[in-house]
């Protein structure tokens, strides 16, 4: 019934009927239906003592099921039970619809799942660890068939990323390189897996990858049209080093050298997608261990603002941040694209007193619930952020240094690193 009233086929079903009913004229309860050129099935309505009738078209479906649903009979003056017929119809005429999105309409967190280790757990038991510490919404950070394989009917939102390694073959239009990467790694699972987001690289801009990262996107874009697969979301993942300015939030800004590149990726997923997206990566732990903010501010844990900018408060650095971005944007008259932090998380070792079991604990538990309570920032309480913990598991091989290869809430044999609860919640 909710899957019903969510849906803006609820009135399109049952405004029709109860126009065409007159409540005041006996209803027979008789019915019948008839099979259309155009795949649906109308089922015709007769009221009793007047020349009114009512039809509908709704998808076609079993025979048999249209059959018990015409044996359902009417009170005379049951208002109510003619309500129940429109809605048996339309969870019918929208189950099909909601069945491959409805993880993704019902869930704001997820985990990233990263690969640069050599002792990283089978995807099987990848999967069942998903299911155990409950995450329904999955950001893989490059394509991977075993991955993709094990995740097929298990009801878990499924985010890809192209590697950066692989953008320069995306990005060649000379050969269709974009849909045969489209066709391995995607197509096999549209209809066994909500897939809610295509990622072109990860934290891209400013590597000797960004010259490839808008072509690439551009191909993608194109294969998706060609196979009219527009639910599925494209986005590229960046990090505040695109920032020239985070503080104060309100003073955000793109770097001279990042604008460009920067203005024409968010101009092509603007005009891609209804609701689009920008991935931002954002870590306040990097800031903290550089020495530029405090740990309570860092970890979600302050009892009083540390910044106030104009109207605006901030009790914690990932706002802050996710604001500065958003004011970039709205410089560059790009304010309707939302973000979705793409991966956020706190390493519990590598780096002495800033990586401790408890500072990640603390931080990683904090964020977990800031997402799933669907709150807004300050300079934008009324849009919610949806985001990704970083990351599912320690990656021993990870570049960067020990802590970035403890950014795990699980060990590789398959325990916590530390205490840790995944939140949740109605949306």
């Amino acid at each position: 019934i909710l899957t019903c009233l969510s849906s803006c086929r609820f009135l399109y079903i049952v405004l029709p009927i109860l126009a065409n009913f007159n409540l005041s004229t006996p209803f027979s309860g008789k019915s019948f239906y008839q099979k259309t050129p155009t795949s649906t099935y109308a089922l015709n309505f007769e009221v009793k003592g007047s020349d009114d009738s009512s039809s509908l078209e709704v998808p076609a479906f079993s025979i048999k099921t249209m059959a018990l649903i015409t044996k359902f009979r009417c009170s005379p003056t049951n208002l109510m039970s003619r309500i129940w017929i429109a809605l048996i119809l339309s969870g019918l005429a929208t189950i099909h619809n909601h069945i491959r999105t409805a993880v993704a309409d019902f869930d704001a967190l997820g985990v990233c799942l990263g690969t640069s280790g050599t002792d990283i757990p089978d995807p099987k038991t990848t999967v069942q660890l998903l299911h155990k510490y409950g995450f329904k919404k999955v950001r893989l950070l490059s394509s991977n068939n075993w991955m993709m394989e094990a995740l097929i009917n298990q009801n878990i939102a499924v985010t890809i990323g192209i590697a950066n390694e692989e953008l320069p073959m995306v990005a060649d239009t000379i050969i269709d390189n974009a849909g045969t990467w489209y066709n391995a790694n995607v197509r096999p699972y549209i209809s066994k897996m909500p897939i809610e987001y295509i990622v072109i690289g990860d934290d891209a801009i400013l590597s000797p990858y960004s010259e490839f990262v808008i072509p690439a996107m551009t191909n993608i874009m194109q294969v998706l049209r060609r196979f009219d697969q527009g639910s599925i979301k494209v986005t590229v993942a960046v990090s505040t080093s695109v920032l020239e300015k985070t503080f104060p939030p309100s003073q955000g800004i793109f770097k001279a050298r990042t604008r460009n590149i920067m203005v024409d990726i968010l101009k092509a997923i603007a005009g891609y997608k209804f609701s689009p997206v920008l991935m931002v990566n954002v870590y306040p732990y990097r800031y903290h261990a550089a020495g530029l903010i405090l740990q309570d501010f860092a970890t979600f844990t302050a009892h009083k603002p540390a910044i106030h900018d104009g109207n605006n408060d901030y009790w914690n650095m990932l706002d802050a941040l996710l604001d500065a971005f958003v004011t970039a944007l709205t410089r560059e008259n790009l304010g309707s694209i939302r973000l979705v932090v793409g991966a956020s998380g706190w390493p519990s070792a590598g780096n002495g007193r800033f990586t401790t079991p408890a500072l990640a604990a603390t931080y990683n538990q904090n964020f977990m619930r800031r997402i799933v309570r669907r709150q807004g920032t300050p300079a934008h309480p009324t849009k919610p952020i949806d985001g990704f913990v970083y990351a599912l598991f320690n990656e021993n091989k990870k570049p960067g240094g020990p802590a970035d290869q403890h950014f795990g809430l699980l060990k590789t044999d398959k325990t916590p690193a530390y205490s840790f609860v995944v939140p949740h919640y109605w949306r």
